[in-house]
Parts: C-alpha cells; sequence; structure tokens
C-alpha cells in the first residue's frame, strides 16, 4: 500500500510541478508555491474529499450512496 501511496505522490507533485504551482528556489534553497494559482485545484478537491466522506458517513447511518 505504501508503494501505492508513493507512486500517487510523485504524480501529484510532478504534476504540480509542471503546472507551474510548485518552482525550486536555488538561492534558498526552498520551494515556491503559488498558492493563487492553486485555489480552483484545491477548491475541487475539497468538494470531492466533502463528498466522499458525506457518502461514507450516510452509508455507516444506513442510507444508500
Amino acid at each position: 500500500m505504501a508503494l501505492y501511496i508513493r507512486m500517487a505522490l510523485y504524480f501529484l507533485f510532478g504534476s504540480l510541478a509542471g503546472q507551474g504551482w510548485l518552482e525550486w528556489d536555488a538561492v534558498n534553497k526552498t520551494v515556491l508555491i503559488s498558492v493563487d494559482d492553486m485555489v480552483p485545484a484545491l477548491m475541487g478537491g475539497l468538494g470531492f474529499i466533502g463528498t466522499f466522506f458525506a457518502s461514507r458517513v450516510a452509508a455507516a447511518r444506513g442510507g444508500a450512496t
């Protein structure tokens, strides 16, 4: 399972860097994150996670999802 998580994180961070949302600052040796550009993706991700957990709560209470 850890391998799948690690591979998903490789893909995720590679995609973020490819979109220009992550940038390496060689002078300060830090990773810069462009939050303003990430807001639409973050909102979509939060919506996905929220609906997933809502469906799990509904299923635990005996409802159909």
